[in-house]
């Protein structure tokens, strides 16, 4: 008896991939074999023809899911008491092509006429397999799986139909709740969201791509304890070399051009809850918050620029939504690349007996990073909120002290011995304050200390304005810049005995010749334009 099939958009989608998985399974040599979708096509009163899905299509519905087969069966092998939720199963067999232990449990999730219909057609199921009737995003149907238990998810053909909001926020919910396991599912590029609505498959079901994962790195630090493990496009996948000869053509050429190659990627994470801590900072000491943020995409970077593990821990255990910054990997580079400097900076200018002040620390893993000998006496300061947080992601020492304080406080020196060099340094701070403020600032440690150094990077006007209008972090943390330095030899006249001795624009910073090409060379020719060359600097001065 055939099945009528009334289904719409998204949920019209499934028939692709049955459609495929049958037509391969009815080739002599078939990649994927899954027989139960051959008999299916005969059982269901559907012109397939209708959706209009290419070979292309066909070709990267098979190779996903032979490669989603092998992670599910390593995993099951591994963890053979699993729970397993396989997110918008569709008419897929999964469950019964793999060898599934006895001891682990199956639940195949999606929504209600979807499930239905899939009830009907597979009527001999094993003792372990459960199917569960709702959307993925709704986290109400959690309450039906037991936990304890390592899980695994698979979510095929799902995520680039969700909104981002919506994918995010399920992502967090099972890692959350189910607390170690494994996330296996396919992404797609921006540029394939844009470009989606010229399918013809898609035209076909009336369905649409909406979440692209372009920065694989982003998503981990949205989902706290989401590691990845690997990732691959399908097209470059090693069962492209036995699909027919006109789809390995289509895979060849799409391997051979990035934007094309990673147009669908499989991406396998591992995953493990850990607690958060809240956090509720808004206008300038938000900002701190985006610095860690983009120094934590750079330490998970294939090369990273400054290494920041602390960080990377720490945007693990915040309770934030990083996502508001609007900042993706592509912001790392300035970022690492200043702290880097300010790092070679400070341990050139350390010397035993030394006195830091580290002003404006934020989250800073400076200390961490630079670990200087015992004989040097260092404060990390900022406001007393920040101080609060930040006590509770770095670890006491001996010879390291939090201030709680306004840098501006007229205080802010009291009880720090004056009678040692003193070393300053303020990354990311002078032009969050007045000109006034500054100046002060700068005084009341030139008299205090008998002698020393002071580091900091300085925008001029022009930076800072256009920084109050562009630059993301400032403007979504609700931030405002103030002070601009044109002139850095200007401080040498306003602040008695300080004395300029470098000076590094960011153009020249040797750093940039890790850019890609096309911006590395745009970043050293703009730094022969004098506004652009003054409007981000490294300063040192000795007083």
């Amino acid at each position: 008896m055939s099945e009528q099939i009334r289904l719409t958009g998204a949920q019209r989608t499934l028939l692709g991939p049955l459609h495929a998985r049958a037509l391969d399974n009815r080739r002599p040599d078939p990649v994927l074999g899954d027989e139960a979708a051959d008999r299916l096509l005969d059982r269901i009163d559907f012109d397939f023809s209708s959706l209009n899905l290419g070979s292309g299509n066909r070709m990267a519905i098979i190779l996903r899911a032979k490669e989603l087969d092998a992670w599910a069966t390593d995993y099951l092998a591994e963890h053979p008491d699993a729970v397993v939720l396989h997110l918008a199963c569709g008419l897929d067999s999964r469950a019964f092509r793999l060898a599934l232990p006895d001891s682990a449990l199956w639940y195949d999730v999606d929504l209600p006429d979807v499930i239905e219909l899939r009830n009907r057609l597979y009527t001999e199921t094993p003792v372990n397999y459960r199917t569960i009737a709702s959307s993925a995003t709704d986290p109400e149907w959690l309450d039906e799986i037991p936990t304890g238990r390592p899980t695994l998810v698979i979510a095929e053909g799902l995520t680039m139909y969700l909104t981002e909001a919506d994918g995010v926020a399920m992502l967090r919910r099972l890692v959350e709740r189910f607390e170690v396991g494994e996330m296996m599912f396919d992404a797609v590029l921006p540029w394939t969201v844009k470009a989606s609505s010229a399918s013809r498959f898609l035209q076909s079901t009336g369905a649409e791509f909406h979440w692209a994962v372009g920065d694989v790195h982003a998503l981990e630090l949205r989902v706290p304890g989401l590691r990845l493990r690997c990732e691959r496009p399908v097209v470059g996948l090693p069962d492209a070399s036995r699909m027919p000869a006109s789809e390995r053509i289509i895979a060849k050429a799409m391997t051979a051009v990035p934007p094309l190659r990673d147009s669908m990627r499989l991406l396998r994470f591992s995953f493990e809850h850990q607690p958060r801590e809240q956090v509720e900072l808004t206008g300038a000491q938000a900002t701190m918050l985006a610095t860690v943020y983009l120094r934590a995409l750079d330490n998970r970077s294939e090369q990273p620029m400054l290494g920041d593990r602390w960080a990377d821990e720490a945007v693990q255990r915040i309770d934030f939504d990083f996502s508001k910054f609007k900042m993706s990997s592509r912001n790392t580079a300035s970022v690492a690349m200043r702290a880097r400097i300010i790092d070679r900076w400070t341990e050139e200018a350390l010397r035993p007996g030394t006195t830091v002040l580290h002003l404006g620390c934020g989250l800073d893993s400076r200390y961490e990073r630079i670990a200087p000998s015992e004989d040097v006496e260092w404060y990390d300061v900022d406001q007393p909120d920040v101080i609060e947080l930040r006590d509770r992601f770095f670890p006491a020492s001996p010879h390291r002290r939090s201030i709680g304080s306004s840098v501006t406080s007229p205080e802010l020196l009291d009880g720090i011995r004056g009678d040692q060099p003193v070393l300053v340094v303020a990354e990311g701070l002078v032009m969050y304050l007045t000109e006034q403020d500054g100046l002060d600032l700068l005084r009341r440690i030139t008299r205090h200390f008998p002698s020393g150094e002071l580091i900091f990077d300085a925008f001029s006007t022009f930076g800072v304005r256009l920084s109050n209008r562009f630059n993301p972090a400032v403007v979504h943390a609700g931030a405002r810049l103030h002070w601009g330095i044109d002139d850095p030899r200007a401080l040498e006249d306003s602040v008695p005995g300080l004395r300029l001795v470098n000076e590094w624009a960011f153009t020249d910073a040797p750093e940039v010749d890790r850019y890609p090409m096309p911006m590395r060379a745009a970043i050293r020719a703009s730094g022969q334009i004098t506004a652009v060359r003054r409007m981000g600097r490294m300063l040192r001065y000795r007083f």
